[in-house]
């Protein structure tokens, strides 16, 4: 055991003093240090959900008001997992531009310019962070009968050959394999209504062709649909019934 005073008065000592002081209000003194066997095990059980929100935080999105209810509904059933939101609408995430592609195809041909890595290094790190996902969640009203352009935005960072996904000869194979994806859109009209209507539909078909690509091929959906034409009462009442059900599930 730790004394409080060494033999000269006057210096306490420290190891003493941090010992108490973290018995009352624990940090670690090491990274990776954990505060007992319980909370190691509570560790080993997390799980990194990562959230691609293109919908913003106005209250008036529907999948905005989805995704928060989904992820209230969620860690209240799995308190342990740790959910990382990429707002995609930050003015400070990459703006992908034609150098980013330029740098890319010279480090795939081999002449590698001197500022090349460095400015490839952004995207890269978007793609580990996708990587450090155990899940996926994805958050996107239909814009145009697409997607916000922020999130193709995104796409086009992490879909690149070598690194999320790899050409063979039976066609690309997705390397973020394993991984369950759920999207969260939403629409004026009603998409899913008859084959007429579906044919409009590049949004839903879209985000299920190109994150199936890279590996996510589990994937379920909440359509928050006919938002024009739908009490905002029975919407409201949907998006509780939906995101509880899929909590539970996902």
């Amino acid at each position: 055991m730790f004394r409080l005073f060494h033999k000269k008065p006057g210096k306490v000592c420290f190891k003493k003093t941090l010992f108490l002081y973290r018995r009352i209000a624990y940090t670690p003194a090491f990274p990776g240090e954990v505060e007992s066997s319980e909370k190691l095990e509570e560790t080993k059980r997390q799980v990194q959900v990562l959230h691609l929100n293109s919908s913003g935080s106005d209250e008036r999105s529907y999948t905005g008001i989805a995704a928060r209810k989904f992820f209230q509904n969620y860690l209240a059933i799995n308190s342990y997992h740790n959910v990382k939101e990429i707002n995609l609408w930050d003015k400070d995430l990459l703006q992908y531009d034609l150098s980013h592609v330029a740098s890319k195809m010279r480090m795939v041909s081999g002449d590698v310019r001197q500022n090349d890595k460095e400015n490839f290094a952004p995207v890269e790190k978007m793609i580990k962070t996708l990587f450090s996902a155990n899940k996926l969640v994805i958050s996107s009203p239909m814009w145009n009968y697409s997607v916000p352009y922020v999130l193709k935005q995104y796409i086009d960072c992490v879909v690149q050959p070598g690194l999320t996904f790899r050409e063979s000869k039976s066609g690309p194979r997705g390397l973020l394999t394993g991984r369950p994806l759920l999207l969260i859109t939403s629409s004026g009209g009603d998409y899913s209504s008859d084959a007429e209507m579906s044919r409009l539909d590049y949004q839903v078909p879209y985000l299920k062709d190109i994150f199936g690509l890279i590996g996510f091929t589990d994937v379920r959906h909440i359509y928050v649909k006919n938002t024009a034409y739908t009490k905002r009462e029975e919407l409201l009442e949907y998006i509780n019934y939906a995101t509880k059900k899929e909590a539970d599930l996902f």
